[in-house]
């Protein structure tokens, strides 16, 4: 693959990315400007590209890959002037860092991620108590229920991961 086509898929799938993170989920203060928002996304690529993505190069386990959503979250709170609640929810940062790795997994360009994006659609092959809007997982806790939720659906040698891709089916 070419270098442009590989920036052309980057550029695809950041913005895939940010349309599954922060459409239907109220994301920006009030009154950020697009131009704000735009420098912000453009930060956040940058930042993933840079410091989150090449812990992935060899695999994550689950504590390192729940540890590294803790750590968006927490270096997010750098642009709490234009974030509605001044940081990335948990929910928000699980669905960047987990559609972001499933792209480039599916690309080859990394190992299998340990998890899948959270979603609604997902979730209707789990257990009813377990569902939860995405937008509004707040704490770890909630998330890591989802996902042992989501183990307990797995057949033997299955992962969470081609879990998801087999039973992903989108509206």
């Amino acid at each position: 693959m070419t270098q442009p086509q590989q920036d052309f898929l980057k550029n695809e799938i950041w913005m895939l990315t940010f349309g599954g993170a922060f459409q239907r989920n109220k994301v920006y203060a009030e009154k950020v400007s697009e131009k704000q928002r735009e420098v912000f996304r453009k930060e956040l690529r940058n930042y993933f590209e840079k410091e989150i993505l090449p812990a992935y190069d060899n695999g994550v386990e689950h504590d390192e890959h729940c540890a590294m959503i803790e750590k968006i979250v927490a270096d997010s709170s750098k642009y709490k002037s234009i974030l509605s609640k001044e940081r990335l929810s948990v929910g928000t940062a699980q669905k960047l860092l987990n559609l972001v790795l499933k792209y480039y997994w599916c690309l080859g360009w990394l190992p299998e991620p340990p998890h899948f994006p959270i979603d609604s659609r997902i979730q209707t092959y789990l257990p009813v108590k377990s569902k939860m809007s995405w937008t509004k997982i707040k704490s770890m806790d909630e998330y890591q229920g989802i996902i042992d939720c989501a183990r307990r659906e797995l057949k033997d040698g299955e992962s969470l991961a081609r879990w998801e891709l087999a039973n992903f089916r989108r509206n």
